[in-house]
């Protein structure tokens, strides 16, 4: 198949693009970046999803069977920073790329990604988040998102467009940037390891519970749902066990041989934070047979690793 992949440079998208060479599909890889990181036989290229000539210049040349939407603000600090750049960019690219779908590639297939954090405060109600629990989103970044789904599930139904609205929910894993849990505690315990640092490690709430699941997950459910035909809808990507922050830490510091003291950072304190976040994946499941396999531990061991590698 014909892929394209927007926001080809970020975190996921890079793990997604070697996944979809290795399972040999012809790939395009859209970065606002100049800077390419990927192989020969990658088509790449400079695509910002809200220069509309240069998004249909790229839809009209490689003429996609699949596009994997990633190209986003994605960070939910930053948005409470600029809001009005996450909505345009989340919100208003997203539109934009559904235009260009519509007009140029009605037969193309939109694998759109949202975030769990769509669904809000509707987890304070609900234990485990299903695809039908209403969203309550808490902040510019959760409510970006949840525009831009609506949406595109909008453009599908009155185009009749093939449009997968997925809702992962946390995920880690290697490359991952700081600004992110399980990202922030490795790298300070990484710095804490190399004297870069004193040995106090800062975190935020550490009673919350998430969901995480390891990007090479996530990657797989993405393209299970590209290569398989899917009704149009929205997906949760996620492992379903909500899993105590404090734990994560706790396995991390276990994996280090130095002595790590814990401070509490008031500036890692999330506004509107639920104390509990775990979703269903029982759609995805029943749709194409995804489950996710990667053991926590051994992810978090794999994360730590990279930034022992990389953290200089």
């Amino acid at each position: 198949m014909r892929v394209l992949v927007t926001g080809a440079n970020g975190f996921v998208g890079r793990h997604l693009i070697h996944a979809l060479v290795k399972r040999e599909h012809e790939v395009f890889a859209g970065t606002r970046s100049k800077e390419v990181i990927f192989g020969g036989q990658i088509m790449s290229g400079l695509l910002d999803i809200l220069d509309v000539d240069s998004l249909s210049s790229i839809i009209s040349k490689f003429k996609p069977d699949v596009i994997v939407h990633l190209a986003a603000q994605s960070m939910v600090k930053e948005a409470w920073k600029q809001p009005e750049y996450t909505l345009r960019t989340n919100v208003i690219g997203t539109i934009n790329l559904l235009e260009a779908i519509r007009i140029l590639s009605p037969e193309t297939k939109l694998i759109s990604i949202g975030s769990s954090e769509e669904y809000g405060l509707s987890s304070k109600y609900e234990s485990i988040l299903t695809e039908n629990v209403p969203c309550l989103p808490q902040n510019p970044y959760a409510t970006s998102k949840h525009a831009a789904g609506q949406l595109a599930m909008q453009f599908a139904n009155k185009e009749n467009l093939n449009v997968i609205h997925v809702r992962p929910f946390n995920h880690f894993g290697p490359g991952q940037k700081e600004g992110f849990v399980i990202s922030d505690f490795a790298s300070q315990i990484i710095k804490i390891e190399k004297n870069l640092s004193s040995t106090k490690l800062r975190v935020g709430n550490l009673e919350a519970k998430r969901d995480f699941t390891h990007v090479a997950d996530v990657v797989r459910a993405y393209i299970m749902l590209l290569e398989q035909n899917v009704a149009n809808g929205y997906y949760n990507v996620c492992s379903g066990i909500p899993r105590k922050i404090d734990d994560i830490l706790k396995t991390l510091i276990s994996m280090s041989s130095k002595s790590i003291e814990i401070e509490l950072d008031p500036n890692k304190l999330v506004p509107s934070e639920v104390p509990s976040f775990a979703g269903s994946y029982e759609k995805i499941k029943e749709a194409v047979g995804w489950t996710p396999k990667i053991d926590i531990s051994d992810g978090i061991h794999e994360t730590l690793e990279w930034w022992r590698t990389n953290k200089d």
